[in-house]
């Protein structure tokens, strides 16, 4: 129990020490809104450090929770919106819950890195959103559902792992957002 808050504790003081840290560097354009300091390729070294291990335990290949077709004919606006749901999903939904198990799998590292550039990258699109730089599409909204339908089918570990394993569809879209 002791060694379960500790590690809880420990995630969290790196993940909060390391927001700034982690997020340095190019700025990224989602439509109007600027999201300074934060790394694409950092995000995509993260993610390639733990592709092999995560997707190697993804026994649904024939489910695909971030869909292709969710971009097809998405304006801006409404990619901007998808990815801002999506990040704030992950966050709350994903890397909460699988700290501990990529601790087990010895991914711990780059899973954090990978938390952080999404907290900073949600953190900024937050002030984007408060300040109506994108709104709230219908379009946005009825896919983020879809993709919330799809991963409650999955059982809880399942659900976590396709997730996580999917991480490189939502980067690409981010990058499809990405305005140089």
């Amino acid at each position: 129990m002791q060694m379960a808050i500790f590690s809880s504790s420990l995630f969290l003081l790196i993940f909060l020490w390391n927001i700034e840290l982690g997020a340095e560097g190019r700025e990224l354009h989602f439509g109007h809104c600027r999201v300074q300091r934060a790394i694409l390729q950092d995000l995509w070294r993260a993610f390639q450090a733990i592709r092999s291990t995560v997707q190697t335990l993804d026994h649904n290949t024939d489910i695909r929770l971030l869909r292709q077709e969710f971009l097809q004919n998405a304006s801006l606006a409404e990619i901007c919106h998808l990815n801002y749901s999506l990040l704030n999903f992950y966050l709350s939904n994903i890397f909460n819950k699988y700290h501990t198990k990529a601790e087990q799998l010895g991914i711990l590292t780059p899973f954090t890195a990978l938390a952080n550039n999404f907290f900073a990258i949600l953190k900024k699109l937050q002030h984007c959103k408060e300040r109506g730089m994108f709104s709230l599409s219908e379009s946005s909204q009825r896919k983020f559902q879809l993709f919330q339908q799809e991963f409650t089918k999955l059982n809880p570990e399942a659900r976590l792992t396709k997730a996580l394993g999917e991480v490189d569809i939502l980067l690409a879209w981010m990058e499809k957002a990405f305005r140089p």
